[in-house]
Order: C-alpha cells, then structure tokens, then sequence
C-alpha cells in the first residue's frame, strides 16, 4: 500500500475539473464514505474519466455527445497535524470498512471507529469488486460479518488488482491539497 508523503503528485478524474475541492458536492456511499476521492494512478484517473461522464448521461446531467472529462492534478502539502488511516490490503477491517460506508445499516461501530481520521487510504473497488460487494452487503455470501462471508467475499475479491485510493474527508485535508493543473480528455472515440 502507497503511503502518502508530502510532495506526492495525486490524481483525480472527472467529467469537469476541479481547481477548488467542495466536500459539501461529495456524495456518500463511497468505499471510504464522503470525501474527495484521489489516487497516485495516472491511468486509474483516467479510468475515471469515462466512468464519470458515463454516470453523468445516466443521471441526465450530460449528454451524450458531451465526451470531455479532465484529469485534476493535485501536489500534496501534508502536515503532521492531518491525521491518516491506510489499509494495507483487501482484508476483514477494509471489506468491513467499505461495507459499512456502503450500507449504513451494517457494522455502524466500525464506521464510528474511523470518524476522526482526515485521509483514508486503501484498495480501490472496481467494477467487478463492486460487484462483490454489493452480494456481500445484500447477505449474498451468508450474513454480513459471518465468518463464511467474509472468507468468500475476501476470496473473490483477492484474484483482482485493486489499485489505491485515497479519501480526503475533511476541510483540514483538502486544504493540504493543492491544485497544479487539469488535463482535458476527449474519450468520444472509444464509445461509451
């Protein structure tokens, strides 16, 4: 697992830049719960590109012949003051975590138990993850927590190459961030 080290380049893909971060625009039910999502993974946030103005069509936001998203470049200034939290892998404590940002309703205590960290930082859910997760937190593996869950949904999850991700969740952590640039991508040609 990256640790984050101040100067660290960091990457965030969108259907619009971002110069200036708004916690308040975040959505919740995101692996690591509301927050501004980013990574070290140039290609990632480009993955994020298409998936995020996808999501827009779909939600009505966009149309479909609007195909530019950007990449938002961001240099870290972190402090010691700013307090993290890294899984180091797709474990019990992360499929918990994820899981419980994911459905309110289960595991309310570990949830609780991160509140005061500023960053979090871990293995990313892809698609085929979310997919996992989704059978996780409906009881498709058995009872959430259980075990015979949690071995299967770990079991299933560990073949794939979860990348990292990091939520910046507070005011304080944002503010660490500082915007360098966007890259403009027109992903018309590969079809959405």
């Amino acid at each position: 697992m990256t640790v984050l080290q101040d100067g660290m380049t960091l990457y965030h893909g969108s259907y619009t830049e971002i110069p200036t971060v708004d916690l308040s625009k975040c959505k919740p039910g995101k692996d690591f719960g509301r927050g501004f999502y980013l990574t070290t993974s140039f290609e990632q946030a480009q993955n994020f590109v298409h998936l995020s103005i996808k999501k827009q069509i779909n939600e009505g936001n966009l149309s479909e012949d609007e195909t530019v998203g950007y990449v938002s470049v961001f240099k870290l200034n972190l402090t010691e003051d700013i307090k993290t939290h890294y899984f180091e892998t797709a474990d019990v404590e992360w499929l918990h975590f994820v899981a419980a940002n994911r459905r309110r309703s289960l595991f309310p205590i570990v949830r609780q138990n991160y509140l005061s960290y500023d960053i979090i930082g871990g293995k990313i859910a892809n698609d085929q993850t979310a997919r996992t997760l989704q059978l996780y937190t409906s009881g498709g593996y058995g009872t959430p927590g259980s075990a015979e869950a949690d071995r299967i949904a770990i079991m299933t999850l560990l073949p794939n190459r979860l990348q990292d991700q990091f939520c910046f969740r507070t005011e304080k952590a944002v503010h660490a961030l500082h915007f360098m640039r966007s890259e403009r991508y027109d992903i018309g040609d590969s079809g959405i």
